[in-house]
């Protein structure tokens, strides 16, 4: 969709089963993830840490609408699948 913002509102609000964003400026990831996080979603990097919003992650990393969805999503873009 090319808006933070909007993808993250998309999996709180169920619209979609996650996202994964390849950049960590922290403008366009804190009320996001936040907003994921207390509707009952989960996030992680590639590494399966959470995001940090200080920097220094190990990108991408993916929020999605449940910690099941997440696995599964993180582990496609292990595998480049």
């Amino acid at each position: 969709c090319g808006s933070a913002g909007l993808e993250y509102l998309a999996v709180a609000r169920g619209a979609q089963d996650a996202t994964a964003f390849n950049w960590e400026y922290a403008w366009d990831h804190a009320a996001g993830l936040l907003l994921v996080t207390e509707a009952g979603g989960a996030q992680a990097t590639l590494s399966g840490t959470p995001f940090r919003i200080a920097g220094g992650n190990d990108l991408p990393f993916s929020a999605a609408r449940d910690e099941t969805t997440l696995q599964r999503v993180l582990a496609a873009l292990r595998t480049g699948g």
